[in-house]
């Protein structure tokens, strides 16, 4: 097949309040913590790295966090596209001034290969160029790499390695690629893409910018592509899996034109997806039913779940026992409308993009797992987490008062302004070595507060960057 073009290109689309950048490549307590409900234990704080490697996507490490996949669309003659899409976080990078802005290169080195022979080498430098340096420490998905390569059907092995030319960070990955006929009769995986250009012939080259992670935020409506040859077939239908149980369906038509290739677009409605489980869309046109596309719904930077029970773990603070219990309980077709209620329920100020109440509630779960962690438990999941996470920093703490009887220290922790009405919690250190747990007195105002904030209309969004101030009192 010969090698590739390297005739590559830098394009800025805007995503937000910051751009995105793409490169386009068309190279052919020691005692028990306070709990919320009765989601399972779980110890540590979500690595997404992980869910998309146990999807089956391509991943960097966690210096280098890329994630990326190839995808497939029918090419010239008996030929197939795959398209490499991969991405990663622009604070990966290491940047130097050059007026306007700031630069910063990284090799992109791509393999594909059979069992005897090497069809594709791909071997380039990518400029990545942002005018702020705020841009440049961006940890979210903000830099793009796209690649189209020209293969006949077939099982290939790829290797893709990624390396910033200023600090020699990067990372190095296998794939293997089972590329599809579509030469007959046939439907093409749903792709979720940021932008597309739908096309008329598969002779001319895909123009669209996918979605690597096909991950989108709460409350977001991915756009859908696919291409089909349908034969005799009418109607096209797209299909929405959650937890391997149909839950949504569109029937779209094709072109009564007969034409080379069939294309057709569709919004997938934001308040049928639900977080924290595995979502699967694909195709059917007749008797024909494409591979599946795995979708991903995001509550927050990081914050990504395809196990129900595993995301109502760290939601376990976010509500009283009987709400969570509901989340927790719904079956898969209610999960998503119970989910965006209680979303919606908890959004402080519904005019803005954001969750302001949910990225406050994060920001404390990382902050107390930094501030209260001991040998054994996360800190989030002691009494202190439990109590910081649920009502924020208090007012005012007094440490060290002795207590009769009891071998151990205390802290009193007063919340006297903040909550709007007054909350006074002991924590005993019982074994003497920092595991500091909630008094049974204590325990019970602390459940009563919980029940008075959530039953309310009030949704608590404190600020974790008041924490180290007010906690520091």
């Amino acid at each position: 097949m010969g090698h590739p073009r390297t005739d590559s290109r830098v394009a800025r689309f805007f995503a937000g309040p910051l751009a995105l950048i793409l490169s386009c490549a068309p190279a052919g307590s020691t005692g028990p913590s306070v709990e919320a409900g009765a989601a399972p234990e779980v110890t540590a704080l979500p690595d997404p790295l992980t869910v998309y490697k146990s999807l089956d996507f391509i991943t960097g490490t966690h210096s280098f966090p890329a994630v990326g996949r190839f995808v497939y669309l029918p090419g010239p003659g008996d030929t197939t596209y795959a398209v490499l899409s991969l991405s990663f976080p622009a604070s990966a990078l290491k940047f130097r001034r050059e007026p306007p802005g700031l630069i910063a290169k990284y090799r992109i080195t791509a393999t594909i290969r059979d069992s005897v022979t090497t069809y594709h080498y791909l071997n380039q430098t990518e400029d990545v160029r942002v005018l702020t340096y705020r841009e440049t420490s961006r940890s979210d998905e903000s830099v793009f790499f796209q690649g189209f390569f020209k293969l006949r059907p077939g099982d290939y092995e790829a290797t893709l390695e990624v390396q910033d030319m200023a600090s020699r960070a990067g990372f190095l990955a296998d794939a293997q690629l089972s590329v599809p006929d579509f030469s007959r009769e046939f439907v093409t995986a749903p792709l979720i893409a940021y932008r597309l250009q739908p096309r008329a012939d598969p002779a001319e080259p895909p123009s669209l910018i996918l979605s690597p992670r096909a991950t989108i935020d709460m409350g977001g409506s991915p756009r859908i592509y696919v291409e089909s040859r349908p034969g005799s077939a009418e109607t096209l239908v797209i299909e929405l899996l959650t937890d391997a149980q149909l839950t949504w369906a569109d029937t779209l038509p094709l072109d009564s034109i007969p034409t080379p290739l069939y294309t057709n677009v569709a919004n997938v409605p934001a308040d049928i997806l639900a977080p924290g489980s595995a979502l699967t869309l694909r195709a059917r046109l007749g008797a024909q039913v494409s591979e599946s596309t795995s979708l991903l719904v995001a509550l927050g930077h990081e914050w990504i779940f395809v196990d129900h029970q595993e995301m109502m773990s760290y939601l376990r603070y976010s509500g009283t026992p009987a709400q969570l219990d509901s989340l927790q309980n719904a079956p898969p077709r209610e999960r998503a409308r119970r989910l965006h209620a209680f979303w919606q329920m908890r959004d402080p100020d519904p005019a803005t993009p954001e969750n302001e109440f949910f990225e406050a509630y994060f920001g404390r779960i990382q902050d107390a797992n930094d501030r209260f962690s001991q040998p054994g438990s996360p800190g989030w999941l002691t009494d202190l987490g439990a109590v910081y996470v649920t009502l924020g920093p208090p007012d005012e703490v007094f440490r060290h008062l002795e207590l009769e009887p009891g071998p151990g220290s205390s802290q009193v922790w007063l919340y006297n302004r903040s909550l709007g009405f007054d909350v006074r919690l002991v924590f005993v250190d019982e074994s003497g070595v920092g595991g500091f747990g909630l008094t049974r007195d204590s325990r019970r105002e602390f459940f009563q507060a919980v029940e008075r904030i959530y039953s309310s209309s009030g949704a608590l969004g404190a600020d974790p960057a008041e924490s180290a101030e007010r906690l520091a009192r």
